[in-house]
């Protein structure tokens, strides 16, 4: 077991909501010291990943990352889109829409969403958990002006763990299974998906407070897996009060 009292990985703030009709994307690697296997298809990473705007817990508007998913889904982190009454979500070619809560778990830290019209290109997810020493990337989107700037982080599996941490209200204590990586995460970067040989398996939640340059990421739950359990969410759910 591993215990964690990790900063979450979300900013306060966001870049101007405005989403151009044309959008220039810029890819940028944070951490270029790794070799990527071949089988991860990064043009596919980028085509999913997901700029999230998260309004109605104070004057600032939230922001964070996700990840295009199977049934015209989005997959990101709880403490992401707690609270919010207005979210905005808006793809790696700067299309905008806003989108409901579905699914949401504030001790895994998961939330679903469903765009009104869909965002992204829904990415291929795999059911066997991370292992160690495996290579792999995060993706990052964010609309900054009139510009889509894509980040691309190398990452490694550094070892699997059940986080012994609390949920996103730091009323409780919680146990997440999931797994450490080697990423240098910044405030907006929850909610990115762990792309892995063979698919997505995990979603980075927070930043480690031993190193800064490692991340907490948590399993993906099975309910996200099963592609009929996955389609029938299909209804707004409460996304509980506003965090911090």
């Amino acid at each position: 077991m591993s215990g964690a009292l990790a900063l979450a990985a979300c900013g306060d703030d966001g870049p101007p909501d405005a989403a151009p009709q044309d959008s220039v994307i810029t890819q940028v690697n944070r951490d270029q010291t790794t070799t990527i296997p071949p089988s991860i298809d990064r043009d596919a990473a980028v085509a999913a990943a997901i700029d999230i705007r998260a309004a109605g817990c104070g004057p600032r508007v939230r922001f964070g990352s996700g990840t295009s998913i199977p049934d015209d889904l989005i997959l990101t982190a709880a403490h992401v889109v707690s609270g919010a009454s207005d979210i905005e979500v808006i793809d790696s070619t700067g299309f905008a829409t806003e989108a409901a809560v579905v699914f949401f778990d504030p001790d895994l830290d998961v939330a679903v969403l469903r765009p009104s019209t869909p965002a992204g290109e829904p990415i291929q997810m795999r059911a066997e958990p991370a292992r160690e020493q495996e290579i792999g990337i995060v993706v990052l989107s964010r609309l900054i002006a009139d510009t889509v700037e894509t980040e691309i982080i190398d990452v490694r599996v550094l070892r699997q763990v059940n986080i012994l941490t609390t949920d996103i209200y730091l009323d409780k204590d919680v146990e997440r299974d999931g797994f450490e990586v080697t990423a240098p995460i910044e405030p907006g970067d929850s909610g990115a998906m762990v792309h892995l040989p063979g698919g997505g398996v995990g979603i980075i939640w927070a930043r480690s407070t031993d190193n800064e340059d490692h991340a907490w990421a948590v399993n993906i739950p099975d309910i996200l897996l099963d592609p009929d359990a996955r389609g029938a969410l299909q209804t707004q759910v409460d996304n509980g009060q506003c965090t911090g």
